[in-house]
C-alpha cells in the first residue's frame, strides 16, 4: 500500500509537473530543495559533515551552511527535470545543453571497442544520461536497481529510457554490458559509490570507496573511457563536458593499476567538486568505507579526566583495528574564558537542538579563548571522547556538527544518555540502574593501565633513572594527590604516612617510588622534599609541579610490588587497582562533616574495598596495611573493567 501510494502520487506530480512552463517548473523544484533544507536533518546532517570533511580548511561554517542549502536548491531542480525528460527532442535538448568535446565520443569510437562515459554523482546527472543519448549513437546506462520499490523503480527507468537509451542493471546486465561493447556501443556508467566491492583511493584526504567495473574494462581490454561532467549554468541550462580518453596506467601489476587509475579519476572529480561543490551529491556516507578514521578527545584540562579519555580513545582504536581501520587520535583542550561563559554554555547545550546550531559554531568564539577556538574549528573526526561535566556539551555539538559518534564519560552535567551514543558511568556515580542501552556502569574509572603499558612506562622511567635498576628490593609505590572539591589533604596526614613508610622501609629493607600530583598544595611538595630527599630508601622522588614525567605514574605501577594510594585521586585508584598490584588508600580529609558517606570519594573507595579490589585504611593505619601486604597476610584482586569498555565500544562501531 506504501508503495502503491507513493508511486501514483509520483506519477501524478509528473505528469502536473510536465504541463508547467519550464521556469514555474524548476522554481517548484528551487521550493521543494528549500523544504528539504529545512526539515530532512537527518541528509542536511550528512550533507554538512561530507563538506565539513572535505573543506574544513578551505572554508568557513558559514560558507559551508550555504552551499549546503544551495545543494538543496539544485536536487530540487534536478528533480523536477527528472520528470521533464519524456518532453525532451533533440532540438530542445541542443537549446538547454551546450556539449564540449563531442569530437572525443567519435574518435573513441573509431577504435570499435565501444565506448565507456564515465560520470559521477553530480549536476542533473539523469539529465546528462539522456544527453548521451542524443550523440546519435547507440546508448546504455548501468544503474542500480531498486529493489525495495520495484514499481518506482520501473518509472524511472522509463524516464530514462524515453529517448532511446537503453538500461542495464548493474550485475543482472554484465553479460548485455560485454555485448554492447563488442558492437561499439556506449555505456554510461557511475565511478563515484563503490561500496563495499569498491576499491578505496584517497577523495579529499581521506579513503573513499570507488567502482571499478569501468577501469577493469578499460586495462583488460582497452575500452576507451571518457571522463564527462555536467554542470548548471543559469536556470535550465547545462554544460556538458567531455573528456578525452583518459591515458591509463599499465604495468605487470594490474590491481596496482586499478588502484592507479582510479586515483587519477578521484583528482580529476576532486577538481570540478572544488569549482562546483553545490552540484555534487553530498548526501550520502562518502568514507562509509574508508579504512582511515580520526578520533578527537575534548580534554578539560584535568589530567584524571584527559587519562580517562585517553582509555577510551584506544578502546576506539582497538575496535577499529580488528575492522582492519587504521586511526590516530588527536587532542584539544577546551578553555572558555570564564566559568559565567562555561555554565552558560551548558545551559544553551540542553535547551538548543542541533537543527539550530550546526555549521553555527563560530559563535563559540565568543566564549572559548583564541586558541582553543581555534582547535575547535580546525578538527575533523569520526569519534568524539570527553570526560567530565564541563566539556560534555562541546562534545554534544562537535559530534552532531560532523554527524560522528559522541562517547562520554561521567554524568555529563545538564545532558542526558540519549544525547550521546555511549556513555561510562563509574558505580559509585550511579544511584539508580539506568534504563539506557547506551550507558556501561564501570566498576572504577576507565584508565590506559594493561600488562603491556605497564611494561612500556617502566622501561622509559628507567631510561631516566637507571639507579632503580641495581635496587632488588621489594618496592612500594606511593602516590599522592591534591585538593579536590569535596576533600583535600593535609601536611599532618602526609607527615604521618611518610613517618610509617619510611619504619616500614628501615624494617623491611624496602623502598619508596613517590610521584606527586599538579594538584598537591606546594607545603605538601616542600614537606615531601624535605621528609625524603635525603631517605636513603627513598631511589626516586618525582615532585609533579618542579618535573613533568608523563611516565611517573605508569611507570612506577609497573616497577612497584606495593601501591599506596591519596583517596582524592579517582583516576590514581582506579589505575593502582587495574594493575594488579597490592593497593592500599588511605581517605582523605572531607571538607564539610555533613557530606559524610555522600562523598563520592568515600563512597568509591568503600566501594573497591567490599569488592577486594584494594585495602581501605586509615591513616594511622596504612603502616600496618603495608606490613600486612608484605607478610602476604591480606590480599587484593585485579579491577578489570576493560573487557567491558571494549565490546560497549565494538557495538558503537
Amino acid at each position: 500500500m506504501k508503495e502503491f501510494l507513493i508511486y501514483h502520487s509520483i506519477r501524478i506530480f509528473g505528469v502536473f509537473i510536465r504541463y508547467l512552463p519550464m521556469h514555474t517548473a524548476l522554481a517548484i523544484g528551487k521550493f521543494i530543495g528549500i523544504l528539504a533544507y529545512y526539515f530532512d536533518y537527518r541528509h542536511k546532517a550528512q550533507t554538512y559533515a561530507n563538506l565539513k570533511m572535505a573543506f574544513a580548511e578551505s572554508k568557513s561554517p558559514d560558507e559551508l551552511r550555504k552551499i549546503t542549502k544551495q545543494l538543496f536548491k539544485n536536487y530540487g531542480q534536478n528533480f523536477i527535470e527528472l520528470f521533464r525528460l519524456p518532453l525532451l527532442t533533440p532540438e530542445k535538448f541542443k537549446e538547454l545543453v551546450k556539449i564540449e568535446g563531442k569530437e572525443h565520443v567519435a574518435e573513441s569510437l573509431k577504435q570499435g571497442k565501444g565506448l565507456i562515459l564515465l560520470a559521477m554523482h553530480f549536476g542533473s546527472w539523469e539529465l546528462a544520461s539522456l544527453s548521451c543519448a542524443m550523440f546519435d549513437y547507440p546508448y546504455k546506462v548501468i544503474v542500480k536497481p531498486q529493489n525495495k520499490y520495484t514499481q518506482l523503480d520501473n518509472l524511472l527507468n522509463s524516464y530514462r529510457e524515453c529517448n532511446g537509451s537503453v538500461v542495464l542493471s548493474r550485475g543482472l546486465g554484465t553479460r548485455d554490458f560485454v555485448k554492447s561493447l563488442k558492437n561499439n556501443e556506449i555505456i554510461g556508467m557511475v565511478v563515484d559509490q563503490g561500496g563495499r566491492d569498491g576499491v578505496r583511493v584517497p577523495f579529499f584526504g581521506r579513503q573513499a570507496s570507488m567502482s571499478v567495473g569501468a577501469i577493469r574494462m578499460g586495462l583488460k581490454w582497452g575500452v576507451p573511457i571518457c571522463f564527462c561532467i555536467i554542470v548548471r549554468e543559469k536556470g535550465p541550462y547545462h554544460r556538458m563536458i567531455v573528456h578525452p580518453p583518459l591515458e591509463l596506467t599499465k604495468t605487470d601489476n594490474f590491481d596496482q593499476d586499478v588502484v592507479n587509475n582510479l586515483e587519477k579519476i578521484s583528482q580529476l572529480m576532486e577538481k570540478f567538486i572544488q569549482q562546483y561543490p553545490s552540484e555534487y551529491m553530498w548526501f550520502y556516507k562518502i568514507w562509509k568505507y574508508s579504512k582511515q578514521s580520526n578520533i578527537c578527545i575534548i580534554s578539560d584540562g584535568k589530567t584524571g579526566h584527559l587519562r580517562q579519555s585517553e582509555c577510551i580513545g584506544r578502546m576506539v582504536q582497538d575496535a577499529l583495528k580488528e575492522r582492519d581501520i587504521q586511526s590516530s587520535i588527536e587532542t584539544i583542550q577546551i578553555v572558555f574564558k570564564n566559568k559565567f561563559y562555561q555554565r552558560f554554555f551548558s545551559l544553551l547545550s540542553r535547551m538548543v537542538h542541533p537543527v539550530i546550531y550546526q555549521g553555527r559554531l563560530e559563535f563559540l568564539k565568543q566564549l572559548l579563548t583564541k586558541e582553543s577556538f581555534q582547535k575547535v574549528m580546525a578538527v575533523k573526526a569520526d569519534f568524539f571522547v570527553s570526560c567530565g561535566s564541563s566539556v560534555a556539551g562541546i562534545n554534544y555539538w562537535l559530534s552532531q556538527d560532523h554527524n560522528a559518534k559522541a562517547i562520554a564519560i561521567l554524568k555529563p552535567g545538564m545532558l542526558t544518555a540519549k544525547h550521546f551514543d555511549l556513555l561510562f558511568l563509574p558505580q559509585h556515580d550511579v544511584k539508580t540502574p539506568p534504563r539506557n542501552q547506551n550507558v556501561v556502569i564501570t566498576k572504577a574509572a576507565p584508565n590506559l593501565i594493561t600488562p603491556q603499558y605497564l611494561k612500556e612506562q617502566s622501561e622509559v622511567l628507567l631510561k631516566h633513572f637507571s639507579h632503580l635498576k641495581q635496587r632488588l628490593r621489594t618496592k612500594i609505590g606511593v602516590f599522592i594527590g591534591g585538593d579536590a572539591k569535596d576533600v583535600y589533604l593535609s601536611e599532618n596526614m602526609i607527615r604521618l604516612i611518610v613517618h610509617q613508610l619510611k619504619q616500614i622501609c628501615n624494617e623491611m629493607n624496602a623502598d619508596i617510588l613517590l610521584t606527586t600530583s599538579r594538584r598537591t598544595p606546594s607545603s605538601i611538595d616542600h614537606l615531601l622534599i624535605k621528609e625524603l630527599k635525603k631517605f636513603p630508601n627513598c631511589p626516586l622522588l618525582i615532585i609533579a609541579n618542579k618535573e613533568n614525567i608523563p611516565e611517573a605514574v605508569g611507570g612506577i605501577l609497573g616497577l612497584a610490588d606495593i601501591a599506596v594510594v591519596s583517596g582524592d585521586s579517582i583516576s590514581m585508584v582506579s589505575e593502582a587497582a587495574s594493575s594488579g598490584k597490592q593497593t592500599i588508600v588511605f581517605s582523605p580529609h572531607s571538607r564539610a562533616i555533613v557530606l559524610g558517606k555522600n562523598n563520592k570519594h568515600v563512597k568509591f573507595i568503600d566501594n573497591l574495598n567490599k569488592q577486594g579490589f584494594i585495602v581501605s585504611a586509615d591513616v594511622k593505619n596504612v603502616g600496618q596495611a603495608v606490613f600486612d601486604v608484605i607478610k602476604n597476610k591480606i590480599h587484593t584482586r585485579q579491577l578489570q573493567d576493560n573487557k567491558a569498555i571494549l565490546e560497549a565500544v565494538r557495538k558503537v562501531i
